[in-house]
């Protein structure tokens, strides 16, 4: 494992944070979020949520640091469970504690509308951390889970390396936006 260099799109007023396990060592590396593989961004925009495909190398800067390309210039942000290493096997990733009380107050401190668990991981420890039963991956909608935030939680599966097709996590991002648009 080594040092992340990414620094997560945060700020208030988000439609959707994206919350993954932790940096991959390849996005680590070349200092873009979801830059090793075009999955995500294939699946974000055939759902609708973004109005132009884009490059792999450089998306995250056009789809979280600014909305041009955002579906009714919606604001997206990307944080991670862990943000401070770099590992693409997630085998070897062990969320701590204070890891799970971080994301949390990220996510009072921020208010996005919805959020987006992207990981079974992420999944499994952040809703047992909030003292829920845990549901299986590419749940979709899972409703608000922290007491006196506003925030409505996603389950959508990592976009690559699991047996979950990427037709069923466009499903549950379309499902994202139609919630959005009410």
């Amino acid at each position: 494992m080594q040092e992340s260099t990414l620094i997560p799109f945060l700020r208030k007023n988000l439609d959707i944070l994206f919350v993954g396990l932790n940096p991959a060592k390849g996005s680590s590396e070349n200092g873009h979020y979801f830059s090793v593989n075009q999955a995500f961004w294939n699946q974000l925009y055939e759902s609708g949520l973004l109005t132009k495909l884009v490059d792999k190398s450089n998306a995250d800067e056009l789809i979280f640091g600014s909305n041009k390309y955002n579906y009714k210039n919606w604001n997206f942000g990307i944080t991670d469970l862990i943000t401070e290493i770099a590992e693409s096997n997630s085998a070897k990733v062990k969320p701590k504690k204070a890891d799970l009380i971080r994301l949390e107050n990220v996510i009072k401190d921020y208010k996005p509308k919805t959020t987006v668990l992207l990981h079974g991981k992420v999944l499994k420890k952040f809703i047992g951390h909030l003292g829920y039963i845990v549901p299986e991956s590419n749940t979709g909608k899972l409703g608000r889970l922290i007491e006196n935030c506003n925030t409505t939680f996603y389950n959508i599966a990592f976009p690559h390396g699991n047996s979950i097709t990427s037709e069923s996590k466009i499903e549950k991002y379309t499902e994202l936006k139609e919630f959005l648009n009410l």
